[in-house]
């Protein structure tokens, strides 16, 4: 296994999108801005069966060292779709 992204599937800038998400400072428009984020991110994992794009997006989110209000919405949809998809 490599750390390398697969960029025939997902382009690094798609993955650096993804893990530069902005932020406007309000807590709820940036929690909204996650949830969105992670649903755009579900579909095209989804497309490309690709589901790696997440490991690559989290390095990428720890290497820049930000954890905002962005990043809780992003990870809270992901994990309510997770428990979703097995209820």
């Amino acid at each position: 296994m490599t750390n390398e992204i697969d960029e025939n599937v997902f382009s690094r800038d798609e993955v650096l999108s993804c893990a530069r998400l902005p932020e406007t400072g309000d807590y709820a428009t940036d929690c909204a801005a996650g949830r969105t984020a992670a649903d755009v991110l579900i579909v095209r994992m989804a497309q490309t069966d690709y589901t790696p794009a997440l490991k690559d997006i989290v390095h990428e989110m720890i290497k820049i060292g930000r954890w905002g209000a962005v990043h809780i919405g992003f990870f809270q949809r992901l994990a309510d779709r997770s428990v979703q998809a097995l209820t």
